[in-house]
């Protein structure tokens, strides 16, 4: 985590080369930290990616635990298809594994 001009920062291993919607569209991903699931969500953090480009950026004042820290597993919510089919090897970067958790339908 990183702090500058009173925005908190946390950064994640994937970057704008795994999920590029929200750099291109400005599409929201729900993002929440599953080490920390029941803990409140009384902090606001932008969350980032690795690649320091100002697109590599997942969500601007995201509401997650305080105590969120390096290590914590985060999950970007609802990637869906396009997450995968968008993904490149952009500036020599490997592609993320995917775990695809099912649950029940709503």
């Amino acid at each position: 985590m990183v702090e500058k001009d009173g925005i908190v920062r946390v950064g994640l291993d994937a970057g704008m080369n795994a999920l590029v919607r929200p750099a291109m569209y400005d599409a929201w991903h729900d993002i929440v930290n599953l080490q920390r699931i029941d803990a409140p969500a009384d902090g606001q953090f932008d969350v980032v990616g690795p690649i320091c480009e100002s697109s590599d950026l997942f969500g601007k004042r995201r509401r997650l635990p305080r105590d969120t820290a390096p290590g914590d597993v985060m999950l970007l919510a609802d990637t869906g298809a396009y997450g995968h089919a968008m993904a490149s090897r952009y500036n020599l970067r490997e592609l993320p594994p995917e775990d695809v958790i099912d649950g029940p339908v709503a």
